[in-house]
């Protein structure tokens, strides 16, 4: 399965290797890899360069490396990790702006509402019904369940994603919903009941937009909740910049009074 490789190459060597066996289905996820060991000898390479080749296979997502009398070297399941932080890195330098990613998002979920719609006339909906079911169950906790009910709003929207049937549209609404969650939403939008019997509304409206096939009115709906919640946290940043909190004094501890006898 691996063949040994030429030392001025061993670092990408190592790397092309191991991907492709896993690209090829030679492991699929959850396999465990061969104990490092038994690798350094089917590859011919030192430990150091083994192991440096593992960190950028782990990077990429492709390989966990687990400690302890259970661990080892297991193949990952395919996943939006590494684009969701290179993402984040972009949103934290201020280079992806708000407006931004809400264009973006506006753009990519009409599109897939509208095609989940389309694809609702032959497909199971279970799904995208059980989500939305679980979403109204949270609201009914009130904002003591927010958290919960904002991954469950993000849910609906990767259902609707998976029913439309293309993998890169889950992939990159995955990413951006992850840090618009992370950057915007947790920052900017008010944690109200208000503000999650709006949401569940009109996520509401969406998911039987899609199950009925109506996919022009499901991809308006789509574009309508983005635009709504971005005007609530612009408006929400803007109020913050214009009145930033202000700075509680700086205080000093009392200066303890001189014994007697005691220099002051």
């Amino acid at each position: 399965m691996f063949t040994k490789v030429r030392q001025v190459r061993a670092f990408e060597s190592v790397i092309e290797q191991v991907e492709s066996a896993i690209m090829e289905g030679r492991f699929a996820a959850g396999d465990r890899l061969p104990p490092e060991r038994e690798l350094q000898g089917l590859l011919d390479v030192s430990r150091n360069t083994l192991r440096e080749s593992l960190r950028v296979l782990e990077q990429k997502g492709l390989v966990e490396i687990r400690k302890g009398n259970r661990g080892g070297i297991f193949v990952k399941e395919p996943n939006a990790d590494s684009m969701t932080e290179s993402l984040g890195l972009f949103v934290q330098s201020q280079r992806i702006t708000m407006d931004q990613i809400s264009e973006f998002r506006q753009d990519l979920e009409g599109i897939v509402t509208r095609r989940a719609a389309e694809a609702a006339r032959g497909k199971d909906t279970g799904e995208l019904r059980r989500v939305l079911a679980a979403a109204k169950a949270c609201a009914a906790g009130g904002v003591e369940r927010w958290d919960e009910f904002m991954r469950l709003d993000r849910d609906i929207h990767l259902a609707l994603a998976r029913l439309a049937g293309n993998p890169l549209h889950h992939y990159f609404l995955e990413t951006v919903h992850t840090n618009y969650h992370r950057y915007h939403i947790t920052a900017f939008l008010p944690r109200t009941a208000g503000t999650i019997r709006r949401t569940l509304d009109e996520l509401t409206e969406i998911v039987e937009a899609v199950c009925r096939g109506r996919g022009e009115r499901a991809e308006r709906l789509s574009r309508e909740h983005v635009q709504s919640a971005t005007a609530i946290m612009r408006a929400a940043e803007r109020q913050a910049a214009a009145h930033p909190p202000t700075p509680e004094p700086e205080t000093r501890p009392r200066r303890r009074p001189a014994a007697t006898g005691e220099q002051p």
